[in-house]
């Protein structure tokens, strides 16, 4: 009898075994989630990261100056000097600089210390989302001040929705394609492609009816609409937009989830 209790007991465990991990919610540590958090940030203020911003606001200067010169200080074409600079910034700090670290993490082997440190997926998806939203949305508020362009405090939060919600998604994509690199070359390989996608199609959304039509499902070509929408006193996103962004974030944030676990970073 012993020994059929046994083998019922073994069964049982390797039946248990081989079940298919599910995607479950784990708590979050705020210890934890502050060390990630302090890492990450000083590692944006490395010399691999810092000059992104930078570029990003040099771009939006240099935009302003030609489009200020070509229209004689019109003040719509500032808002799309802003757009553009928001476009760069968003483009090449979201994705590049997450898939980049997460890539540098690997390379590094720092990335196995924080699993073996019990981290899990939500505190390192949290961990290494916020920084780089953070410094991405001062280089936003920036590229207002650079453009000179005016807003009330609604134009303001509007501005500040949109251009949020669309560094979450770009960080968060940046990640899934941090998750697939093997170093910070192949990071830049596998993220400069993607950038080009999202960033080239709003930009010239003015020369062809079927881009601008691809654009309206791409959360840059959302972003890049509303700052135009916002300088005329419209609203910033309609609710196709709404659905759009919600749907890519929510997709992305699974996606990256999924992934991180399925290669054995989370134990």
């Amino acid at each position: 009898m012993n020994t059929t209790v046994n083998s019922t007991a073994r069964s049982t465990g390797k039946k248990k075994a081989d079940a298919p991990r599910t995607l479950t919610l784990k708590p979050v540590h705020m210890r934890k989630l502050a060390a990630i958090i302090d890492v990450k940030g000083r590692a944006l203020f490395s010399k691999n990261f810092i000059i992104m911003p930078v570029f990003s606001l040099g771009f939006t200067f240099l935009m302003q100056v030609l489009y200020e010169r070509a229209s004689g200080g019109l003040e719509a074409m500032n808002a799309y000097a802003l757009a553009m600079g928001m476009l760069m910034n968003v483009s090449m700090m979201g994705f590049y600089c997450t898939a980049a670290s997460l890539a540098e993490e690997k390379e590094k082997n720092t990335l196995r210390t924080l699993m073996t440190s019990s981290v899990n997926g939500l505190e390192f998806f949290l961990g290494s989302l916020i920084p780089i939203v953070l410094m991405t949305e001062v280089v936003n508020v920036l590229c207002v001040f650079i453009v000179h362009m005016t807003m009330n405090p609604m134009q303001w939060a509007a501005y500040l929705a949109v251009t949020t919600t669309a560094s979450v998604i770009a960080s968060v994509g940046g990640m899934v394609l941090g998750i697939f690199a093997k170093n910070q070359v192949s990071a830049s390989t596998l993220t400069t492609p993607v950038v080009l996608v999202f960033m080239m199609i709003p930009m010239f959304t003015g020369f062809s009816e079927t881009l601008q039509k691809i654009s309206m499902f791409f959360f840059t070509g959302i972003a890049f609409d509303a700052i135009a929408n916002i300088s005329n006193g419209l609203p910033a996103v309609d609710a196709k937009g709404i659905a759009v962004l919600a749907a890519e974030f929510v997709l992305s944030v699974i996606l990256f989830l999924v992934l991180y676990r399925r290669n054995g970073f989370e134990r």
